[in-house]
């Protein structure tokens, strides 16, 4: 049984990639209307689940099972079916559009085809945003609002007979109260489907520099601590600033060169459909491929692109290259630090067309900008969509879970004091013990909750959570840090 849930999670996750099946399989049919050619560029440019499955399906050994490349697409359309239904249905429009004779009759069917797959991603997006309210406030009641109703009824249980005891403390909040947000979230998460893949950047998994660093970042408050014989809870927070700041500055300096590339890459696929337009025109009036590259690079305000469209250029003129390898040579190339699968594909269909007919290529450029417009807008939907949720979690994560957190223990801490017992709770735990045990399990809940919030917005990016991470972790506990001194004078004021 778990399983087949596992197995259909995988399976609504890869169903995002349909869009971008269809939109490349429509957008090479409609430049040249090859059914095998348009399935391995779709193929060649998906890196997921479905990508695979396309590419076993079309591969030469596989084909040979079938009569021919419909056969295999028709095979394809029926095990994704039950999942994506628009996508089969599109993919049959695709097969039926290599049919016919009449270049406008087979762009309306290709249209028809891309308008069912944008529908159906966009249905997904509305009934998983619709249906994660919900969820989202639950995972919000466990992991803020429990915690502080348990923070009021310990003391009852001990006092009942309870025999609460710090290894009790430490297990509840540091790890089932966690395990449980965990496991909500992550059955939440199995439900969300994908966009686009992330861009494929690695990470410093193993920096003796960045180790080196952190520990040298940590010391100083552990060593002012014990030095100045700080009271137990000071001397706590200073173990978890050091512990903090320590894990924040090894995941930023292992991330950040990767987190620039993430965001290059990122706004390289934002700005290709306008770059495409603007290309398209210069080429279709007959123009240079390198001197509609320079001057593109020159006038058109684009960046990232401008920057690989105007090394290109130059590799032609003055580096003697070939059109193909002045971009895609392994040491020369002006795409070898890009890392967009979309950007690389597209060019490369592109590059293919250039070097037939430049009058072609101008207008395989217009035709490409208006479909990866189309899935850009599908993309920019999700994440409107999901923008309340994920800055909900956000602010949960680093300002009202660790205020609450660190209040509350606070007021325990204030009450104990009043009773009779110098003893918390009853048992052997006092009140900077909790305080540090909260103080964990804040940290712990801004890695949950921000896990969940990056997840949402941009799916499994490796990247961007570790950054996301990096900069959650210290604001999350100095708020706590705030809540605990601040809290405490002000509680301690008005009880007396």
């Amino acid at each position: 049984m778990l399983h087949l849930v596992s197995k259909s999670s995988e399976d609504l996750k890869a169903a995002g990639e349909a869009p971008a099946l269809v939109s490349y399989m429509t957008m090479a049919m409609k430049l040249s209307p090859n059914l095998e050619r348009a399935c391995g560029f779709a193929a060649g440019l998906l890196k997921g689940k479905m990508g695979d499955d396309l590419r076993r399906k079309i591969s030469e050994g596989n084909l040979r099972l079938y009569s021919g490349t419909g056969e295999a697409i028709s095979k394809f359309a029926k095990s994704w079916g039950k999942t994506c239904p628009e996508l089969e249905r599109s993919l049959y429009l695709i097969q039926s559009s290599a049919n016919e004779r009449e270049p406008s009759s087979r762009a309306r069917t290709l249209d028809r085809a891309l308008d069912l797959a944008l529908e159906g991603a966009r249905e997904r997006l509305r009934k998983f945003a619709t249906s994660i309210h919900l969820p989202t406030l639950l995972l919000y009641c466990m992991g803020v609002l429990m915690p502080m109703i348990l923070v009021g009824i310990l003391p009852v249980l001990s006092v009942t007979g309870g025999g609460i005891e710090l290894p009790h403390i430490v297990a509840l909040y540091c790890f089932i109260i966690p395990l449980l947000v965990y496991m909500l979230s992550r059955q939440i998460l199995s439900k969300r489907p994908s966009s686009m893949e992330p861009p494929s950047l690695e990470v410093e998994e193993y920096s003796y520099r960045a180790i080196l660093i952190s520990v040298a970042v940590a010391f100083p408050f552990v060593a002012l601590a014990v030095l100045f014989r700080a009271s137990p809870d000071i001397a706590g927070l200073a173990a978890l600033w050091g512990v903090t700041l320590a894990v924040s500055s090894y995941f930023y300096m292992t991330s950040a060169r990767a987190f620039r590339s993430w965001k290059e890459t990122t706004k390289m696929e934002e700005e290709l459909p306008d770059a495409l337009v603007q290309l398209g025109n210069r080429i279709g009036e007959g123009r240079p491929a390198e001197e509609a590259f320079e001057q593109f690079s020159r006038t058109s305000g684009v960046e990232g692109l401008g920057k690989v469209f105007r090394e290109a250029a130059t590799n032609v003129r003055l580096g003697g290259m070939g059109l193909r390898a002045s971009h895609f040579d392994e040491s020369r190339g002006a795409l070898r630090h890009v890392h967009s699968n979309m950007v690389g594909g597209v060019l490369h269909m592109i590059v293919d067309f250039m070097e037939r007919s430049t009058k072609a290529a101008g207008e395989a450029m217009l035709q490409t900008a208006e479909h990866l417009r189309r899935l850009g807008e599908v993309r920019a939907e999700m994440k409107r969509m999901m923008g309340e949720i994920v800055s909900s979690m956000r602010s949960v994560a680093i300002f009202f879970a660790p205020l609450i957190a660190s209040v509350t223990a606070r007021m325990q801490g204030v009450l104990a004091s009043k009773t009779a017992s110098s003893a918390f709770l009853g048992s052997e735990i006092s009140p900077p013990a909790f305080l540090i045990v909260l103080g964990i399990y804040t940290l712990i809940l801004a890695v949950l909750l921000t896990n969940y919030a990056v997840e949402i917005e941009f799916g499994e990016d490796r990247v961007a959570k570790r950054m996301a991470i990096a900069s959650a972790l210290p604001v999350a506990l100095g708020v706590f840090t705030a809540g605990a001194i601040l809290g405490g004078q002000m509680l301690t004021s008005v009880v007396g």
